[in-house]
């Protein structure tokens, strides 16, 4: 099914007219993903990254202090783009029986996200984010493909 991330496909089986006991039974999981670039080993260095970038991309900007960020240069190995391959973000919402009751009640989906957060659930934005300080890929790259909430 195509969403946004896990809570919008709630609202995605919803608005097809499928009731909630219907697919609240049929599902333990739901899975979101993206892909991103990865910074071509061959040509990686570090990046400069500003304060208002980090700002902007609503990070701590004390990350300038503590982390080094990379980036590809562009070399023969991967076209010149800093890149070479993929790899994939995701977030993962395990039915638990407390969100399948809120999906029940049609709690709202700042409900259902927020119970979700509190069980442990990591979402696109923050699995991003953990590929940039590991060093996968870059802030840029994965601002494209994310939000930042």
């Amino acid at each position: 099914m195509h969403a946004n991330n896990v809570i919008d496909v709630l609202g995605r089986f919803l608005n097809m007219g499928v009731e909630p006991y219907q697919f609240v039974a049929a599902l333990n999981c739901v899975l979101a993903q993206r892909l991103v670039r990865r910074i071509c080993d061959h040509c990686r260095r570090p990046a400069k990254v500003t304060r208002e970038q980090l700002i902007e991309s609503a990070m701590d900007p004390e990350l300038l202090r503590t982390h080094v960020f990379a980036e590809g240069a562009g070399c023969i190995e991967c076209g010149g783009t800093g890149f070479k391959g993929r790899t994939a973000i995701c977030e993962l919402m395990d039915l638990t029986d407390r969100i399948r009751d809120m999906i029940l009640e049609r709690r709202p989906t700042s409900e259902i996200k927020r119970a979700a957060r509190d069980e442990g659930m990591t979402f696109l934005r923050q699995c991003a984010v953990g590929r940039v300080l590991d060093g996968t890929t870059t802030l840029r790259e994965i601002n494209k493909v994310t939000f930042v909430e």
